[in-house]
């Protein structure tokens, strides 16, 4: 139908009117909707080099992951330097060296907003995963009450930093994590507490036992930075900052899981409870069978032996040890050892690869009622090594080798002193003497045998371990002096359960100056971090005092 002109003019401008309203109107929408999608929109780019090694952190140190050739497309997540945490098209999230992609500084502004709350681990052996899913590669394990920090939330998966800075995937139920509620602000973390901020997922209740806990015992640093604070408390002084993996004796406990404990160089102050994890001892369920408490050692017995971040031959390998290296078992799980190696690295071996030894007393030695009158024109001289100013050898964890002779060398003096024998020390305390002053002091006493002690130490060889003891060649009483000396070197690697580096001569001042039978036992190496952990243990240290004095009384044909 057509209209008169003059009828249909008011009507087409009104239609056409219409017409553009509705058009915009139309338009208006995509147009809002694409701009709230720009700001969670995904930020592309793709690598420029022939060969781009995708890794577990931001740094060459982390471990590769695969490689990425030219033109791969990358899904930026997030911007640490020159690094990018990308994600891949099938999944795989990772960190590459951004210069080496068509990345560039506009595009920093448009990368979504990380979550950075922190969140704690609220079960044991949580793993850690490539992607967001459970087909992708496991790649780390976390433990209970680890901190992590979120990035990202992604349906029931979160992608997490970890303390050691590499990335990856958990799953959020066993987080302490809650996604934020839509139209909430995120939670800021507060950054001078770092991880020592206590976890929103309740603490395991104690049960009775665990409420008389026998103290001390061991625990590691599992999060860091964690302070050692002045009082158990977040606005306490900080005294320090531990390391991760440092381990420490706890002295006391809160109910709130604060630890008073001791660090290896003798520091005492408070951390936060719920950033360690107790290091599994036998020493309290030995004690209540009546036994003596012990030390676990495993001696490896393949040529190398692989340390890996888990128990199992799917988990990454982390280090090597080598045959004949003795590790601290920390605990154990389905044919696997989780060691301490003597580089202080901590990881898990198969114990198919290895021997286990127990450090434990022999229970003989303890000082009996004897005939005390019999022996007492026996002088013994005991030389605790070094002292005051002059420290010794210092270990990895930061012992003294001077504090470690002086206990074994009172221990000694007691059993000795017990059985009868008149005791001369060189020492009774930490002060300073020359090594003349000692030889002085023996020859004055006119001393029938003269045990200097000592801890080993290696500059150039940190898994160097054992026993050694030395005499000097030299004089009228050496051969009573290679017999003494090997007396010393059987009863103390057979007590402390390291290698027997045998007897050795050596010019030692107070060794040749010495007109007695005298000999120089070296314990253990300060250098090795599980020979060390043998030295700081007060049990082990009791055991070698022992075992000195089991060969003192084997140089007398006495009875044990």
């Amino acid at each position: 139908m057509t209209f008169p002109k003059k009828v249909c003019t008011p009507y087409r401008k009104l239609f056409f009117l219409s017409l553009i309203w509705t058009v915009l109107f139309i338009l208006m929408i995509p147009a809002a909707s694409s701009v709230a999608g720009a700001v969670s929109s995904p930020v592309h780019t793709e690598v420029q080099v022939n060969l781009l090694n995708l890794r577990t952190g931001p740094s060459t140190a982390y471990t590769r992951i695969q490689g990425l050739p030219s033109g791969t497309p990358l899904e930026v997540l997030f911007q640490e330097k020159e690094w990018l945490l990308v994600r891949l098209k099938d999944g795989t999230t990772g960190w590459v060296d951004g210069k080496y992609t068509g990345f560039t500084s506009n595009l920093a502004d448009k990368l979504p907003p990380v979550i950075g709350e922190k969140a704690t681990v609220t079960v044991n052996l949580l793993n850690v995963r490539l992607g967001a899913g459970l087909n992708y590669q496991r790649i780390n394990q976390l433990h209970l009450y680890d901190t992590v920090t979120v990035y990202f939330h992604e349906g029931d998966w979160v992608l997490i930093r970890l303390g050691d800075e590499t990335s990856g995937w958990v799953y959020r139920e066993y987080t302490s994590f809650t996604p934020q509620a839509a139209g909430t602000e995120p939670q800021i973390p507060d950054i001078n507490a770092a991880s020592e901020t206590p976890p929103s997922a309740p603490h395991q209740q104690l049960t009775s036992a665990e409420e008389e806990e026998q103290y001390p015992y061991h625990v590691i640093v599992t999060s860091t930075p964690l302070r050692l604070r002045e009082q158990p408390q977040l606005n306490s002084t900080p005294l320090g900052e531990l390391t991760k993996d440092m381990v420490l004796i706890v002295l006391d406990k809160t109910k709130e899981d604060w630890l008073q404990v001791e660090l290896p160089d003798g520091r005492q102050g408070w951390v936060a409870g719920w950033c360690t994890q107790k290091l599994e001892e036998d020493n309290k369920n030995s004690e209540k069978k009546g036994t003596d408490p012990l030390i676990r050692l495993a001696a490896v017995t393949a040529d190398i032996l692989r340390v890996r971040s888990g128990p199992g031959l799917d988990y990454t390998q982390i280090g090597r040890v080598f045959c004949g290296n003795h590790l601290l078992i920390q605990q154990e799980q389905n044919g696997w050892y989780y060691v301490r190696t003597p580089t202080g690295q901590y990881g898990w071996v198969s114990s198919e690869y290895t021997t286990p030894v127990n450090i434990v007393s022999r229970g003989n030695s303890s000082a009996k009622a004897y005939d005390v009158t019999q022996y007492q024109n026996i002088t013994v001289v005991i030389d605790p090594g070094h002292g005051g100013q002059d420290k010794g050898a210092t270990g990895i964890s930061g012992l003294k080798e001077k504090n470690v002779n002086l206990t074994v060398a009172l221990y000694l003096e007691e059993l000795l002193r017990a059985r009868g024998f008149n005791v001369v020390m060189t020492r009774k305390n930490d002060t300073s003497l020359t090594l003349a002053e000692r030889a002085a002091l023996a020859e004055k006493a006119k001393a029938d045998l003269f045990i200097s002690i000592h801890a080993n130490a290696s500059l150039n060889n940190k898994y160097a371990s054992g026993t050694e003891t030395y005499y000097y060649q030299n004089k009228k009483t050496s051969p009573q002096s290679l017999y003494l000396a090997s007396l010393i070197q059987q009863e103390v690697s057979a007590a402390l359960k390291l290698p027997s580096l045998g007897v050795k001569k050596a010019p030692f001042h107070v060794l040749r100056e010495t007109s007695m039978p005298a000999a120089l036992v070296e314990l253990a190496f300060l250098s090795n971090a599980v020979d060390e952990t043998i030295l700081a243990s007060d049990h082990c240290l009791k055991l070698a005092a022992e075992a000195l004095y089991r060969a003192v009384l084997r140089y007398y044909n006495l009875n044990q």
